[in-house]
């Protein structure tokens, strides 16, 4: 297998004028892959939008005809987004971006959505800036196919991934794993497995955790198959976050999932998440240095 698959649409931006969340991310990352000569060669694949069916497998109707009313109603307001034919085309590119890479790593080892990682959103309530969940939808999708698959859910972002925690809580073929800041939204939801983590931590106590969570994941559950959630907000300077995480440290802590994947040959899809800096740069260089970390030979 080739070792690395790319997935975006030009679509994956929000119209979020003044808004926290950094919405033009992906075409910056997208941009910076394109001018970069290691890169700049690769073919994109282009996703489209997630059907009606493939949302269904995770998200009940009830909450799909509010979310298609473009109207905010009690299942769709706590997204904290506006609510517009716009961003919904959007949502369905990111989920429709997440399923096609789940697809592609039958020829690839990797498969980078750069776009993804809808982490929040519960079957039938939108959550945290999150409408539709990508990561479920996929692997409800993939389960009609490898219907016996273990699949692990590696989800390093800021904020603990309550829906796919949720909605996986009962299935024992998906193993949810959440390393998070403690003290910070949401309603926390048990994983599989849950290290919450205190203010202030730095990249090699959060660095030898997270290896020893693998190593215990790898003895117990025997993964075949994961989805990574890659956030940039644990970062020294997000400004919605207080973990202190370097640069660097957000590279070494890719390098150990990708390590991981290498070690037990399966595949990993990889979608982003969050991410909050202050200096919008910094966000755009930790996603990048994501893509970068998975590209690289061990």
């Amino acid at each position: 297998m080739s070792s690395m698959a790319l997935v975006y649409h030009s679509h994956y931006n929000l119209d979020l004028p003044s808004h926290v969340f950094p919405a033009f991310k992906y075409s910056q990352i997208y941009n910076k892959l394109k001018q970069d000569p290691r890169f700049a060669s690769w073919d994109v694949h282009l996703p489209k939008p997630a059907s009606r069916e493939e949302l269904e497998l995770v998200h009940p109707i009830e909450y799909l005809e509010d979310l298609f009313s473009y109207e905010h109603t009690s299942r769709t307001h706590l997204s904290e987004l506006p609510l517009t034919q716009s961003i919904v085309e959007s949502f369905l590119l990111g989920v429709g971006g997440t399923i096609l890479a789940s697809e592609l790593t039958q020829s690839h080892s990797y498969a980078f959505n750069i776009g993804g990682g809808y982490h929040h959103s519960f079957p039938d309530r939108a959550e945290g800036f999150c409408y539709l969940n990508d990561i479920a939808i996929a692997i409800r999708k993939r389960q009609r196919i490898f219907s016996n698959e273990r699949v692990l859910v590696i989800d390093l972002d800021l904020h603990q991934g309550n829906g796919n925690s949720f909605i996986f809580k009962n299935d024992e073929r998906v193993f949810t794993f959440s390393m998070h800041q403690e003290n910070i939204y949401p309603k926390k939801e048990p994983s599989n497995l849950d290290i919450p983590l205190p203010n202030g931590i730095q990249d090699k106590e959060y660095l030898v955790l997270l290896h020893e969570a693998l190593s215990e994941i790898q003895k117990s559950f025997k993964p075949e198959f994961v989805f990574y959630v890659a956030g940039a907000d644990p970062y020294l300077d997000d400004s919605l976050g207080d973990l202190k995480l370097s640069i660097k440290g957000l590279q070494d802590r890719d390098s150990m999932v990708k390590e991981f994947c290498h070690n037990l040959e399966i595949p990993c899809v990889i979608t982003l998440g969050g991410g909050y800096a202050r200096d919008f740069r910094h966000t755009i260089q930790i996603h990048f240095n994501t893509l970068q970390a998975f590209s690289e030979k061990i």
